[in-house]
């Protein structure tokens, strides 16, 4: 018999945290917990440069390289969304393959793809985004290739980031536009 105090780390994951957090999720039905609201707040800078804050306060650069007229003083918004994917599926990987428990010695991801900034940039109609993107799994772990590959593979349905990019999902714009006040001239 194990004592529910006593840590279970697999891949630098504790299971009784991890127990804890699966816990409240189903007592927590529709609720915070369950289902949590994200958000990014971004402020433009100068330039192409922006600067957001995201949901837990971290700050996040952004802009374009010098040959797109930026100044390279932080991350694009193309790269930032590679790297939510590879994030994502990390964490989902991880979480997956410590709880059958298979010890990862490494994991790296590389997600690539092509952007249409003909498109972008208005010089042809189409669409301006990622034509593909490809993702492709490095891993090294303590268990035999087939079952590695068959946990990942049922483990990547619950990866958000990728699930919301692969369905529709509806982007709702509302803007509200402040205009100048017209200074008061006295004749």
């Amino acid at each position: 018999m194990t004592n529910s105090t006593t840590s279970i780390i697999v891949n630098g994951l504790d299971f009784n945290r991890i127990r804890t957090v699966l816990d409240s999720i189903k007592v927590d039905g529709q609720g915070d917990i369950a289902n949590p609201k994200f958000q990014a707040t971004v402020v433009w800078d100068s330039g192409y440069h922006s600067t957001a804050r995201v949901t837990d306060g971290q700050t996040v650069i952004s802009d374009e390289p010098k040959r797109y007229g930026g100044e390279e003083v932080g991350v694009t918004p193309e790269d930032l969304l590679l790297a939510a994917i590879g994030s994502c599926l990390v964490n989902t990987y991880i979480a997956a393959l410590s709880a059958a428990p298979i010890n990862v010695e490494f994991l790296r991801i590389n997600v690539s793809g092509r952007v249409n900034f003909r498109t972008a940039f208005g010089l042809e109609t189409g669409a301006p985004g990622y034509d593909a993107i490809k993702v492709v799994v490095d891993i090294q772990t303590d268990a035999p290739t087939e079952k590695v590959t068959k946990l990942m593979e049922k483990a990547f349905p619950a990866a958000p980031i990728p699930d919301t990019i692969m369905r529709p999902v509806p982007v709702n714009v509302e803007i509200v536009h402040h205009s100048e006040a017209k200074a008061a001239y006295s004749s």
